[in-house]
């Protein structure tokens, strides 16, 4: 048994993966810099996106951890800095952590429905369908991260949705730009759940999760991660050439060496301490493409361009 973190905070920091937050993040401040460059800057409808997805997020993270195979399989290696550690090393108890999740996805609901209130119903057909993305990504009976689909999941929801979403709350409209710029990071969230899985392939065989990973082999799963990166830059230039996007987005591309590195390390290595830090480094990828494309849209939006 290992010493629990000092505090209820620190344990609950812990299992809802607060730093992983930051995924949810980007992709809503990515939606309010389009909509701050296409002339609205409405900071309530911003401040209520941003609660609602990062809650939904955080339920997603607390659900997971409930059905997750890891937290449940007796010997099974877990880092105790991890969010299953919390459930494995009986620091909380399962079902504190479903009534958490319920929680954060009833949070959401609420910063959802004053977004209809504020916005209109097409907030509706964007959050409904979210908060259940979210629900049944790891719950029964769709477990959607067991059937392949977490990938496309996190894509969908973390890209379109919450880019497009935010967007739409700011400027009751969604702006073209928001689309390229929807894709890309939508495709850079879907790649740290995607090296995640790279990393995870023999123990999600052995239990029996089904991801892509699993589907289409090792050589397959790297492939499509280089794929996604390469979409991913060049959905923000397709963008700037097309005129959708000022030019300063392209600002992502001084991210490209930390996707060398993380490419690199999923195309070179197999075992799972190495590949750990290739999901780090897609971590850090992510951070940084969404930091430069929030920069670049900001700076074209002050200096007019």
């Amino acid at each position: 048994m290992t010493s629990p973190p000092r505090n209820a905070l620190s344990i609950w920091m812990q299992v809802t993966r607060i730093q992983s937050l930051i995924i949810s993040t980007i992709s809503v401040f990515s939606g309010g810099a389009v909509a701050f460059h296409a002339g609205r800057a409405r900071l309530a409808p911003f401040l209520l996106a941003w609660l609602g997805a990062v809650a939904v997020q955080a339920g997603t993270n607390l659900t997971n951890i409930y059905y997750n195979y890891k937290a449940r399989v007796e010997g099974y290696q877990i880092d105790p800095r991890g969010s299953s550690a919390v459930v494995q090393f009986g620091w909380l108890e399962p079902a504190d952590v479903r009534r958490g999740s319920l929680v954060c996805f009833a949070v959401a609901v609420g910063a959802g429905l004053l977004l209809t209130w504020m916005c209109g119903w097409p907030i509706l057909l964007m959050g409904i369908p979210g908060a259940a993305a979210g629900f049944f990504y790891a719950a029964p009976p769709l477990k959607l991260a067991y059937k392949a689909l977490g990938v496309l999941t996190v894509f969908v929801f973390i890209g379109p949705v919450m880019v497009a979403g935010t967007s739409f709350a700011m400027t009751l409209g969604v702006p073209a730009a928001a689309w390229p710029v929807s894709i890309a990071v939508g495709l850079m969230a879907a790649g740290i759940m995607h090296i995640n899985d790279l990393r995870d392939l023999d123990d999600d065989l052995r239990h029996g999760k089904r991801t892509l990973s699993t589907m289409i082999g090792r050589r397959g799963a790297r492939r499509l991660l280089a794929a996604m990166d390469v979409v991913a830059y060049a959905a923000i230039v397709w963008g700037a050439i097309a005129g959708l996007l000022p030019w300063p987005a392209v600002a992502v591309l001084a991210s490209v060496p930390m996707a060398v590195t993380e490419l690199g390390l999923a195309f070179r290595e197999t075992d799972a301490a190495p590949l750990n830090v290739a999901w780090f480094r897609g971590v850090q990828l992510h951070l940084q493409f969404g930091v430069l494309l929030i920069a670049g849209l900001l700076a074209a939006s002050a200096f007019g361009l």
